[in-house]
């Protein structure tokens, strides 16, 4: 009997050292850890989206979310709201496991101000573990990319910039028109009215020659139409040296540029523009209506380089990630050089009928960012129509997002929104009833992309 026992305690001994000698086992974590719902202030539907169906919700993003058994939130800014800083509005946030913060806010828009206060509530919570760039791509307003704000396809210099403002276009080759066509801004808030402005005219791009001068109207898309010398020149430059702004802004923009002859616009494609002052999101290339191509950059509320140091921000000691919402129809190779910036990409899709092509866009998607960690994006709602998303619909997209997590395409499923948790729609409840029954199902540890 010794002799047995002494070999039992042995063959202990050697499994412990083999099982040491292993490492770690991984831990499983579950279903729920993966599942986000997207957060924005109580009631911010309301005016909008919600309206048209005479709903009104009042829950506060905090308590939907774990109305919804969640315990990780994406939260983004709307309207402005709330205001910066964000540390007493936090307060309820920490008692979630996980919270994204937007740099981005709903529209695309964001600030120094904004983005500098995000950092600064990340140092000081340990729950907030990255952050979410909104409505960040944008084109042409059109198909799955259609853009409610009228204001995104113009150029605007940031606010309070250094006057003159200057803007300056290159053609491919040097051209000549005999008159230039300005658009005023349609800047919803009505900021970014450009004044009085001067045009220059370089055969060279170093020697400059004031050609026209005039003021532009204060309204609206109003066009201002300047006589040009019948010279042709390489370079042109618009000075914009005042602005109509009584608040807010207190900058200039334009919507359109049109170098005409004998009454025809003459072709812009290919022509290069730069500015002395622009606002993120607003391109000084927007006015000149270049026609997009699949490689072309695609617009986005910060470029390349601001996005590579925000990405490369140290918090406590901390790099938390970067997300950056992409529309289906933005799945296009022009998105790689905001891609190759951020950490991971949540794939949404605006139309509810193009649901039927989710399989196809998500693996559209993971040929252009193969090394990105991948997160499906789920409205609970048809914002496109402001009209509740049929269950049929909802179940498809949370389904297929459940085969991709297990299987480890995606990180996460992200469902939308808080503010239309509490006025009593289907597809709401019906999620509600699938994470209940899902959440707590046990997922392989993974690493890297899945």
């Amino acid at each position: 009997m010794a002799i047995l026992r002494n070999l039992s305690a042995m063959a202990a001994l050697a499994v412990a050292n083999l099982l040491s000698c292993a490492g770690p086992i991984a831990q499983a974590d579950t279903v729920g850890d993966h599942l986000w719902i997207w957060g924005h202030p109580a009631g911010s539907y309301n005016d909008g989206f919600l309206r048209p169906m005479k709903l009104v919700s009042k829950i506060e993003p905090v308590d939907a979310a774990l109305h919804m058994g969640l315990k990780n939130v994406i939260f983004v800014r709307y309207n402005g709201k709330p205001m910066p800083p964000f540390d007493v509005y936090y307060s309820p946030f920490r008692k979630l496991d996980r919270v994204y913060w937007s740099l981005v806010g709903a529209g695309g828009g964001s600030s120094l101000a904004e983005r500098e206060a995000a950092f600064s509530l990340a140092e000081k919570n340990k729950n907030l573990v990255g952050f979410i760039l909104d409505d960040f791509f944008y084109e042409k307003c059109e198909g799955n990319a259609a853009d409610p704000l009228p204001s995104r396809r113009i150029w605007v210099a940031d606010n309070g910039p250094t006057f003159p403002v200057t803007f300056t276009a290159r053609p491919p080759q040097p051209v000549q028109g005999d008159a230039l066509e300005l658009v005023q801004t349609d800047w919803r808030t009505g900021d970014y009215r450009s004044k009085d402005v001067a045009v220059d005219l370089s055969a060279d791009g170093k020697t400059w020659q004031e050609a026209a001068r005039g003021t532009m109207a204060n309204r609206p898309k109003a066009v201002l139409r300047l006589p040009l010398p019948v010279q042709r020149f390489a370079e042109m430059r618009l000075r914009f040296l005042n602005t109509y702004d009584q608040h807010g802004g207190f900058s200039v923009g334009l919507t359109k540029l049109r170098l005409l002859s004998a009454g025809q616009p003459l072709d812009t494609s290919g022509w290069k523009a730069w500015a002395s002052s622009t606002y993120p999101g607003h391109a000084p290339a927007e006015p000149l209506g270049i026609v997009d191509s699949p490689d072309r950059p695609l617009c986005a509320s910060l470029d390349p380089v601001q996005l590579h140091a925000l990405r490369q921000r140290q918090v406590g000691g901390r790099r938390l990630p970067v997300m950056a919402v992409i529309y289906t129809r933005q799945v296009k190779p022009g998105a790689r050089f905001h891609i190759a910036e951020v950490d991971h990409l949540c794939m949404w899709t605006w139309r509810p009928e193009d649901l039927k092509h989710l399989e196809a866009n998500f693996t559209a998607l993971e040929k252009i960012a193969p090394d990105k960690q991948l997160y499906l994006g789920c409205y609970m709602y048809g914002f496109c129509e402001s009209k509740p998303l049929p269950v049929a619909l909802m179940q498809r997209q949370v389904e297929l997002g459940y085969q991709w997590l297990k299987a480890g395409r995606i990180k996460g499923i992200i469902f939308l929104a808080t503010p239309n948790v509490d006025v009593g729609l289907e597809a709401v409840e019906w999620t509600r009833q699938w994470i209940h029954n899902h959440a707590d199902q046990p997922l392989p540890t993974r690493s890297g992309k899945g």
